[in-house]
Formats: structure tokens, sequence, C-alpha cells
């Protein structure tokens, strides 16, 4: 028998749990939002206008956060930064009395996302050896998972007790002043020589190698799976009652939590495209049923379903951006593909709303089967990372 696996380093449990309180808090809200939409009178080319235009405004801001995170070799200030910023504007959703407050409050919220994301990802991917860097990932997004699925609960629980939706906004500040306090105690930065040796690999040549094909995977697949509101809004649409669409984001972030962790593992054995690849098969096919379904009961399987394609694709995705470049540009890296990400997820809930108000909710889930199905396409010209050639 083979010696017992390494446990992964502190840093990885201590930005999961980071991830765990700050998701704890910002889903209390989330799946709540087409609700309080519907309250202040907004379309749903406003919501997908929502949930679009926070990624293009922060999706600069994690391109220029991972670069700086290199030049100044530190993660840590922006890390904290970005969390202590969300933290604190998020909770303004309990005040919002109109459809462009609650993109401000979006928007701003999401800038701490920007600022955090690219050196979180750099951080982690420093602190743990290449042939675990998918484990990592794994395990920070099932965590980040797990707070999703709490804190719909949680909401769900407060609305059941009688607690009025903007109370339970409110009440999401808590869970994020914990996230900030476990950030500033429990995660150091890494010297670029501790981060050089966990990586227990020789540093990669400084250019960037971001193939171009992986990038149109990134695109293609965010516009996609760009469609989590327009998921609670459908579900409202068949008859659902309000108090069940967190419970709904609850169920969506079980299967995201459950199967991240495993899956990030198997993408540092089989390959990352291959695990990529079903993530992308599995949304095609849960996209096309949602754009079938006609009854109200079906919904909870395929909210069940739809998180294979995040837990399939996340820790893989990220895996294969910090097997391409060393440590000493890693932020950059996953700042380039956080920008990426960030407009495609602009321009991808922007394109649904508007085709949800012109066509219907069929032909929105339509349109983002056909990018997942065109990401699909495009997976086969992906060059095998350095781990897997």
């Amino acid at each position: 028998m083979g010696a017992p696996r390494a446990r992964l380093p502190r840093t990885v449990f201590a930005l999961g749990t980071v991830s765990f309180l700050t998701d704890l808090g910002s889903e209390m809200i989330l799946p709540l939002l087409p609700l309080l939409f519907s309250q202040i009178g907004g379309s749903m080319q406003q919501l997908g206008l929502l949930q679009g235009i926070s990624e293009f405004v922060v999706a600069g801001m994690k391109l220029a956060s991972g670069w700086l995170s290199d030049r100044m070799r530190r993660r840590k200030p922006w890390i904290v930064a970005g969390y202590a910023l969300s933290t604190l504007v998020r909770p303004l959703f309990a005040l919002v009395a109109s459809p462009l407050q609650a993109m401000l409050v979006r928007s701003v919220d999401r800038a701490g996302k920007g600022l955090r994301t690219a050196p979180r990802d750099a951080l982690l991917a420093d602190s743990v050896p290449a042939d675990r860097r998918g484990e990592a990932f794994g395990v920070q997004r099932g965590m980040d998972h797990a707070g999703a699925c709490g804190g719909a609960l949680l909401a769900s629980g407060l609305l059941a007790l009688g607690c009025e939706m903007r109370t339970v906004f409110a009440l999401a500040l808590v869970p994020g002043l914990f996230s900030v306090l476990v950030l500033v105690l429990f995660v150091r930065d890494m010297a670029r020589e501790d981060a050089c040796a966990a990586a227990a690999t020789p540093e990669q040549p400084p250019a960037m190698r971001m193939p171009l094909p992986f990038l149109g995977v990134v695109v293609l697949s965010a516009v996609g799976s760009a469609v989590d509101l327009f998921l609670l809004a459908r579900a409202k649409e068949l008859g659902m009652a309000p108090a069940s669409l967190p419970l709904l984001w609850a169920v969506l972030h079980v299967a995201r939590a459950g199967l991240s962790h495993p899956l990030g593992m198997l993408s540092d054995r089989l390959g990352r495209r291959r695990v990529i690849g079903c993530g992308l098969l599995a949304h095609t096919v849960v996209m096309v049923a949602f754009a079938m379904v006609e009854q109200a009961l079906w919904i909870w399987p395929l909210f069940a379903l739809h998180g294979l394609h995040a837990a399939f694709t996340e820790g893989a995705e990220r895996g294969y951006v910090a097997d391409l470049t060393g440590a000493g540009r890693r932020g950059r890296s996953f700042g380039v593909y956080n920008a990426v990400q960030g407009v495609a997820l602009f321009g991808g809930p922007l394109l649904l709303g508007t085709v949800w108000d012109q066509g219907g909710a069929q032909r929105a889930f339509l349109v983002a089967a056909g990018a997942t199905v065109l990401a699909l396409g495009l997976l086969p010209f992906v060059a095998r990372s350095g781990r897997h050639r």
C-alpha cells in the first residue's frame, strides 16, 4: 500500500472557511432577488442587467488586482479589501427601492469580488503542489457552495419564522463580518520562494500561455451558465411559492458542495479537459430540460442536476490556469481568466434576459444550451496543460 495522502495546507481550509462564511451571507440575499425585483417593478431584461453589469464592472478590477498582487508580491491585502467591501455593502439591499439602486448595490458588492478573486486563487495555487491543485480548488469551491446552501436554508428559515425579506438582507452582515475576521487571523501571504517550493515544479517561463481556445471555452461556458437567477424566475413562473425559492437554491448548492472536491481531484488524475467536457455536456442536457419542463415538480431535480456544471468545471478550469504559469505571474493569469469570464457574465445574462422578454423562457434556455454546445465544440482545440501532456 502507498503512503497516506498528506493533508492539504491550512491556507486551503482557511480560505475555504472564508468563502463558506461569505456565501452564507450573500446567499441569504441572492435567491430572493427575483422576488425583490418583481416588488420594485423590474423586468427580466433588468434582472439580466443586474446579474451582468456587475460582472462587467469588475472584470478589469480582477485583472488589475491579480497583476498588482504579483508586483507587490503580496496577495492578502487585496483579498481582505475585497471581502470587507462586499460584506459592508451587501446588506444595503434592505434599503433599495428601484432597479437602478439594486444594480448599484450589486455592482459595488461585486467590485469586492473583483478585488479579491484573482489574488485569492493565486494564493491558493501557490500553497499546494502542482498535482493537487484541482483538489485544492475543489475544496475551496465545495466550501463556498456549502456556505451558499446554508445561506439559502437560513433565509428560508427566517422567512418561515415571519421575518421580512429586507430584514433577512440586513442580517446577512453578520456572517460576512466573521469571514473577514477568519481571513485576518488565519490566512497568511506566502513569500515567492515558498510559493515556488510548494509548487514542487520548476518555475515556468515568464510569458503567459493562456491559449485562445481555452479562453473561448471560458467565454461560451460562462454565457451558457449565466442562468441562475433566471432559473429562480422560471420556478416562480411555474407557481413556486416565494418561500420555496431559497430551498431550491439550497438544493443547487448541495450538489455543487458535495461534488466539487471529488471532481477537482478527478481533474488532477484524468486531466482538466475531460472533466470540463463532462460539465459542459451535463449543462447542455439540463438547459434543454429546463426549456421543455412545464410542471413545477420537475424543477427540484433539475436544480440539483444544474449543480453538476459548476462542480465539474470550477476546480478544473482554475487548475488549468495554475498549470500554465509560474508563481511569479500567477496573479495576472488568474486576473486574465476572471476578467474574460466576467465580461462573458455581463453579456450572457443581458442576452438571456432580452431573449426571455421577447420570446419566452423556453427560447432563453435553448440559447444557453447552444452556447454550451459551442464551448464543447471548441474544447478539443484546447491544449492539455503541462501536467497532462
